[in-house]
C-alpha cells in the first residue's frame, strides 16, 4: 500500500464538500427546531381548545390558573367534570334579581272587550245628527254624548 498525499485540488474539493455538509446539517437542525416549536405550539393550541370546548374561558384568570394546574385526562368530558366541580363552567355570575312576571290579565281583558265593543258611537248616531237643524243643536248633541266642541288643547 502506498500512502499518497492528497493533492491541493482534492483537498479543496474535500473542504468544500465538508462546508456544504456542515451547512446542510445546520439547515436541517434549524428546520428540526422550527418543527419542534410548531409541534409544541400545536399541542398548546389543542390543549386550549379542549378547555374551551369544556366550557372553561382560557382568557379569564380562573381559567388560566385551572389550565396551568390541570393534570388530568385531556378529554373534554374529564375537563368539564373537573371544571364544574370547581365552579368554572356555566353561568358563574351571581344570580340577578329577576323582575316579577308581568300580569297580562288586564291587557287581555281590554283586548277582549275591544273585540266585542262594536262601534264607538251609538247605532242611532247618524239619525240623531240628521235631526239637528243648526250648529248649536249639533254641539249640544255632541256634548250630551261626552264629546267637546272647541276644546282648547
Amino acid at each position: 500500500m502506498t500512502d499518497e498525499m492528497p493533492t491541493e485540488a482534492e483537498d479543496s474539493v474535500s473542504q468544500e464538500s465538508s462546508d456544504g455538509f456542515r451547512s446542510n446539517i445546520r439547515n436541517l437542525e434549524a428546520r428540526a427546531k422550527a418543527g419542534d416549536e410548531a409541534v409544541a405550539k400545536l399541542a398548546e393550541l389543542q390543549r386550549e381548545l379542549s378547555f374551551r370546548d369544556a366550557g372553561v374561558d382560557p382568557q379569564s384568570k380562573q381559567g388560566q390558573y385551572f389550565m396551568r394546574g390541570y393534570d388530568g385526562e385531556m378529554t373534554v368530558d374529564a375537563i368539564r367534570a373537573e371544571a364544574a366541580e370547581l365552579g368554572l363552567t356555566g353561568n358563574n355570575n351571581p344570580p340577578v334579581a329577576q323582575a316579577p312576571p308581568v300580569d297580562y290579565g288586564a291587557e287581555q281583558r281590554i283586548a277582549m272587550a275591544a273585540d266585542d265593543a262594536g262601534p264607538v258611537s251609538p247605532p242611532e248616531w247618524s239619525s240623531l245628527v240628521a235631526q239637528t237643524n243648526n250648529a248649536e243643536e249639533l254641539a249640544a248633541l255632541i256634548e250630551a254624548h261626552g264629546g267637546t266642541i272647541n276644546a282648547a288643547v
